[in-house]
């Protein structure tokens, strides 16, 4: 199981709709709960529940995602369902993507990340961490994964974009699920959204900087 929520940078959401459209993967299932607030979203026109399950063919791998923001009070109740769901359907393998609201000083998105079982993410192009925190559903999750004797996978995307969809990082998260899957999703779109937002982004800062630039000139030949 992949699950990715909606979090700083929209990060986590936002992958699991690309893979499953970029795949063709259909919805299995959805979240029901007073515990969840309420939101139907448009998707090709028709209303989904904003917590939902989608799988391929194979049934192999299932991806959850949720675009509400759920309560700390409310995250136990929903996890454990959700998790208890999840057992019966064999799920083994727990993945979950997050977004941590931390300046990157540069334009490379590193995806961080650890593992229960000791499995070896740097070859997918993951830089292990040993330091970190994970809130909200997923550290319910990854606390039930820990009881259940379950391996739990955290992908952690540092992220300055809070309010907004951070396509680069989106990118970034789906080239180590490529690699550790074989899924095979081209992500050049989303790299070139991402460009394209930056480009607007600096030209807005020039635009900024030269009319502050040009306010100081005119009050200095005034004051002259």
């Amino acid at each position: 199981m992949v699950n990715g929520f909606a979090g700083p940078g929209f990060i986590g959401n936002t992958a699991m709709m690309y893979l499953v459209n970029s795949k063709g993967f259909r919805q299995r299932a959805y979240v029901r709960s007073q515990l969840i607030p309420p939101m139907m979203i448009l998707i090709d026109g028709h209303p989904r529940h904003a917590f939902r399950i989608y799988s391929g063919e194979e049934g192999d791998l299932l991806f959850v995602t949720c675009d509400m923001l759920i309560s700390a009070e409310n995250a136990w109740p929903v996890s454990l369902k959700l998790m208890e769901w999840l057992s019966v359907k064999g799920a083994e393998t727990f993945i979950s993507i997050e977004g941590m609201p931390f300046r990157v000083p540069s334009k490379e998105r590193p995806v961080l990340g650890f593992s229960t079982g000791g499995e070896d993410l740097s070859k997918f192009g993951v830089h292990p961490t040993r330091e970190g925190s994970i809130s909200g559903m997923n550290a319910c999750m990854l606390e039930e994964c820990m009881r259940r004797n379950l391996s739990w996978i955290s992908l952690l995307v540092p992220t300055d974009i809070v309010s907004t969809i951070d396509y680069g990082s989106v990118a970034a998260v789906i080239e180590v699920l490529n690699r550790r899957f074989k899924l095979g999703v081209d992500v050049t779109p989303l790299k070139q959204r991402d460009e394209m937002i930056r480009r607007m982004a600096e030209r807005r800062m020039k635009g900024k900087s030269r009319g502050f630039l040009d306010a100081l000139r005119g009050k200095q030949r005034s004051d002259s």
